[in-house]
């Protein structure tokens, strides 16, 4: 899965754990469930749109509200990637005993995307819009 729906699945099942170290966690282990489903994945380019999810969900729910934390912990298991996207290492896109996530060292198998790739960003356009959407983060800003 991109970061971002990581992101969107965390900030969903922050709005409804409501306990902050417990969205987090929940986040993580949605990463890994993430991980296992079959997907497409796309290049450390989307690290802007990474961002800017994170942007909005802190601005529409608050910086320490159980969204945001359930967001930072979907995303979280990711960050191990950035040393050796920065280094530009040729093994980056593969399972690497470096890692620590069981998805990205091999322990368990990342899935891949089988299908016409089309598909597999219809999917992960679908599960963003529709974890912000569940999250409450695509209404107006909270004053």
């Amino acid at each position: 899965m991109t970061g971002s729906v990581h992101a969107a699945i965390g900030a969903t099942i922050g709005k409804y754990i409501r306990n902050k170290p417990l969205a987090f966690g929940a986040g993580v282990v949605s990463h890994f469930v993430g991980d296992v489903t079959p997907h497409h994945d796309l290049s450390a380019a989307e690290a802007p749109l990474v961002l800017a999810t994170m942007l909005r969900i802190g601005q529409q729910h608050g910086w320490n509200s159980s969204e945001f934390w359930g967001a930072l912990g979907g995303i979280c298991p990711d960050f191990e990637h950035i040393p050796y996207e920065l280094k530009k290492d040729p093994r980056r896109f593969e399972a690497m005993p470096e890692k620590w996530f069981p998805t990205h060292n091999g322990q368990v198998e990342h899935a891949g995307w089988r299908w016409d790739i089309r598909w597999g960003v219809v999917m992960q356009i679908v599960l963003f819009l529709g974890g912000l959407y569940l999250s409450g983060t695509l209404g107006k800003a909270k004053k």
